[in-house]
Order: structure tokens, then C-alpha cells, then sequence
């Protein structure tokens, strides 16, 4: 006699995470233009976000301008001792990759409008929580369910005065460990249907003043800013999954409509234009990167640059 399958209804432990990009709104402006290039900037934050994403995390699903992960402790190839410090320094590069992206992009746009402009105004906030879920298959899509599940989308709207940050329920805290020391403040979420939860926050400060470790070669980002100014201008037909929920617009289909027909009328001249644009865009960085490199630190106000 054949040995019964496991019981796929019941629930699991796991430890969910969700990595929330912050910090558009308030820079956005409604219009179409705008609204594809930030598309675009968020898709390749997002990309290089799943990129870092190895065992024993797995993606969920993408929610708008996030990302649902989670860790089956009970699938886990090692140790959990061994897996929680993984994950825990996992969360901790996130903060570092992200960084490195915002710069990557912020140096390589040679777009002026308002998205590509204020790129460098974009955080991480990174949201975990341990308990338990229900997994359970809807066509080809692994869902999770459970009243964890709820709570660890729910401390996204929380009292934490930031807007990049690790916040960690109190059931996560223990279940988590750091190669290197971190500062955890306590604090308390309360909500009406769930009570208070125990929280620790973690304010990365350090991680927003993100510096390139070694100038790129002229090669490299001549074909960085390239890339990406193709991405940015073909943005208008680019089909694009889902909504991002920090991206709103007032404009109407026809205006959307509108400006692809005109960016397919000014390819022919925006191109070489643009890839002029890009060449210089990488000259000035080859200069910037070797007077960085003179021996002397920059001050905040550029300063030390002037000529006496």
C-alpha cells in the first residue's frame, strides 16, 4: 500500500520579507513622459533587487514597487543556525546593492526629466516577519496565505520616521543573526484588528552616501549610459506588468498614445543626438573620477575644486 501524500493544507514556518521601494511620490509629476521613465528606473532597481536573490529565499511575487520573498525553514539545505546569519547579512547587502544601483543609474541618465532627475531621492525599506503560512497553488502561481502573511503586508504602514529601513517584528529578531553589529531600536505597531506588535528598526544611514569602489573604464560606462538611455527612450512602448503603486497619473490613454507616436517620429534624430549626449556623459565621468582620485577629499559645497 502506497504511502499517503502530506497534507498540503497545513500551515508552515517561514520567514517572509518584503523589500519596498520609498521615496518617488513626492517628486513625481503627472505626465506621460515622467510616468515611463520612472517605470523603466523602478524595473531596473527591481531586476537587479531578484538578481541578489539566491536559496534559501524565493520570490513570491511582485507587488508593484516590491518584492514578496519568503524561507521554508523546514526546506532549509542547512542548518538553521547556519541559514538565519545567510539571511541576515542577505538583508544587509540589499541595503549596499541598492545604493550602488541608485548611483549606477543616477551616473549613467543623461535624461533631465523629473523621474531620471531625482533618481538619487530613491530608499529600501526592507519589512520582516516570522510565523507561520498556508501554501497553496492557483493555476501556475504559488500563493501564501495565513494571518502572518497579513501582519508582515501591514507593517509597511508603520510609525517608523524613515524612509529606508529594516524593521523587524520581535519574532524575527529571534530568528536572524548579523556578521556585523547593527544598532536595533525597540519599538511598538499597533493596529485595530491585529493589537500591538513588537518591533526592532535598524536606520542604515551610512548606506545613502553610496561611492563607486574604483573609477569604471570609459568602455564600461559609455555602454552603461548607452543601455540605459535606449531604455529610457523606447519607454513609451515598453508593456509594462502591473501598476507601481507609488506612481500615479492624470494622464489619459490618448496623451500616452500620443507621445509614442511622437518618440517614434523624433527616433531617427534623437538617437545619434543621443548617443553624442551619452559619449560626453562618459568623458565627464573619466574626468570627475580622476580628480577624485588627486590625492584630496571634495568638500560638501565644491570648494576645493575653485581655483584660487
Amino acid at each position: 500500500m502506497s504511502k499517503p501524500p502530506p497534507d498540503t493544507d497545513a500551515p508552515e514556518p517561514v520567514l517572509l520579507i518584503i523589500a519596498d521601494i520609498s521615496g518617488y511620490t513626492r517628486y513625481m509629476t503627472a505626465n506621460a513622459k515622467t510616468l515611463s521613465h520612472s517605470q523603466t528606473i523602478i524595473t531596473e532597481l527591481i531586476t537587479a533587487m531578484i538578481q541578489q536573490i539566491e536559496l534559501p529565499l524565493e520570490v513570491a511575487k511582485l507587488e508593484g514597487d516590491a518584492i514578496f520573498l519568503y524561507c521554508r525553514k523546514q526546506q532549509s539545505l542547512k542548518p538553521w543556525n547556519e541559514t538565519k546569519r545567510i539571511i541576515g547579512d542577505k538583508l544587509l547587502t540589499f541595503f549596499r546593492m541598492f545604493s550602488q544601483k541608485v548611483s549606477e543609474l543616477s551616473q549613467s541618465t543623461t535624461c533631465t526629466c523629473n523621474a531620471c532627475t531625482h533618481i538619487e531621492k530613491l530608499q529600501l525599506k526592507l519589512v520582516v516577519h516570522s510565523g507561520e503560512a498556508l501554501f497553496h497553488r492557483v493555476l501556475n502561481f504559488l500563493e501564501l496565505a495565513g494571518v502572518d502573511v497579513i501582519i508582515v503586508h501591514r507593517l509597511l504602514k508603520n510609525s517608523v520616521h524613515a524612509d529606508q529601513y529594516l524593521l523587524l517584528t520581535e519574532a524575527a529578531s529571534r530568528e536572524l543573526e548579523f556578521s556585523m553589529a547593527i544598532q536595533l531600536n525597540q519599538s511598538m505597531e499597533t493596529y485595530d484588528d491585529l493589537g500591538g506588535i513588537k518591533t526592532l528598526v535598524y536606520l542604515p544611514d551610512g548606506e545613502r552616501k553610496p561611492e563607486l569602489a574604483t573609477p569604471l573604464p570609459f568602455k564600461r560606462r559609455f555602454a552603461q549610459s548607452l543601455k540605459l538611455f535606449c531604455k529610457l527612450w523606447f519607454a513609451p512602448f515598453a508593456a509594462h506588468s502591473g501598476s507601481f503603486r507609488h506612481v500615479t497619473s492624470s494622464t489619459s490613454g490618448a496623451a500616452k498614445a500620443g507621445f509614442a507616436v511622437l518618440t517614434a517620429l523624433l527616433t531617427p534624430i534623437f538617437l545619434p543626438v543621443g548617443t553624442i549626449s551619452v559619449l560626453f556623459r562618459a568623458l565627464g565621468s573619466s574626468t570627475k573620477s580622476q580628480h577624485a582620485d588627486n590625492c584630496h577629499e571634495h568638500k560638501s559645497d565644491g570648494s576645493c575644486c575653485h581655483k584660487h
